[in-house]
């Protein structure tokens, strides 16, 4: 949970239930409650004044940072219905099965790949993975509601063409997110931040590291 001072420094407030969590150590202050814990950490959000909530790595903590984002009328890239439906695999899947995009089981036979990418007013970036794959994480993004943010979309390529595994709308790992920034020059985490905190994000920039199709 980051909040700002004027001249965009950032004071970051970070949140686990495992006092030991490795991320404690980057933080300023840190709060021993599970990113589950919904109730608390509206309080502690209230308390902290915060300016802006991100869940990096953890899928069904987008929808609570989504939902305590717009309680607290903060910026976010994703509304909590959309959060909710992008949360949850099986809200996915039934998603995807209503509007025909192709999806795999999270255990299956068949290489995988995975594309990350950032929505900005309802266009889709490709930053990272095979450029014809692209597509269909395009695609997932789209029935599911995403137009703005991050997006990491597993896809595995099987005997009838590829099938979405998942899409979580969220960063990706690490080493995925350092793979964008090194193949194209753009900086996820950065983005994610200026997205959480409602700053203006350049869509130039975007254009120049997208993937070719």
């Amino acid at each position: 949970m980051p909040r700002v001072d004027a001249n965009r420094r950032l004071l970051v407030v970070a949140v686990d239930r495992d006092s030991a969590a490795p991320g404690f150590r980057l933080a300023d202050r840190r709060a021993l409650i599970s990113f589950e814990d919904e109730p608390s950490l509206h309080r502690l959000a209230e308390a902290e004044n915060i300016d802006g909530v991100i869940s990096p790595a953890n899928d069904w903590s987008v929808g609570i940072a989504a939902r305590i984002a717009h309680r607290l009328a903060l910026p976010h890239p994703l509304d909590p219905k959309t959060a909710a439906l992008a949360a949850s695999w099986l809200k996915q899947r039934e998603r995807f099965d209503e509007t025909g995009v192709p999806h795999d089981a999270w255990l299956g036979d068949g290489p995988e790949v995975t594309v990350q990418a950032f929505s900005l007013a309802g266009e889709f970036y490709a930053l990272s993975g095979p450029g014809g794959i692209a597509g269909l994480a395009e695609r997932a993004a789209a029935v599911l509601g995403i137009c703005e943010g991050p997006t990491s979309t597993r896809i595995r390529i099987t005997e009838h063409g590829p099938q979405v595994i998942e899409l979580a709308a969220r960063l990706g790992g690490p080493a995925e997110v350092e793979l964008a920034r090194a193949a194209t020059g753009v900086d996820l985490n950065d983005l994610a931040l200026k997205g959480a905190l409602g700053e203006r994000i350049d869509g130039g920039e975007l254009a120049a590291g997208r993937l070719a199709a």
